[in-house]
């Protein structure tokens, strides 16, 4: 699920602190199909939708909300909230390119989707991102984890 564009970078990380993470007795191990689509307030056309698919485990989903080490983007994950089935959280970026932002997520034992909105950069250069993002089990890996 490593792609270098930062496009699609945040849609991951917005991944990494979403439910799979919160509720791990309901997420079921598998291969898993996970979309995002993004729109960038100022691009005359937006990027098209990116699927990935995945083989996720109980491990996987029992991981707490830690972003990946990244020496140009530190972000952190804040008012994390957990009701029923469905989480939402802000987010705080700095770096070079600063960054907040929230997103919410509806769950069940085999799919998700949610939100996540942003605002980068610097003051009078920002600029909104939205991404939309949904994934399902898909059926059983055929590879060991």
């Amino acid at each position: 699920m490593k792609n270098s564009s930062l496009i699609y970078l945040l849609p991951i990380l917005a991944l990494a602190s979403s439910p799979v993470a919160a509720d791990a007795t309901t997420m079921q191990d598998g291969l898993w199909e996970i979309t995002s689509k993004v729109d960038v307030s100022g691009l005359p056309e937006s990027p098209p939708a990116h699927t990935v698919q995945q083989c996720l485990t109980q491990k996987d989903f029992e991981g707490k909300m830690q972003q990946p080490e990244n020496q140009i983007i530190k972000c952190a994950v804040k008012d994390y909230r957990v009701e029923g089935n469905k989480a939402s959280w802000n987010i705080d970026c700095s770096g070079d390119n600063p960054s907040t932002g929230s997103g919410s997520l509806t769950y069940s034992s085999t799919s998700f989707a949610g939100v996540s909105k942003m605002k980068m950069g610097k003051q009078g250069e920002e600029i909104e991102m939205t991404q939309t993002f949904s994934g399902k089990r898909i059926g059983e890996c055929n590879q060991k984890p």
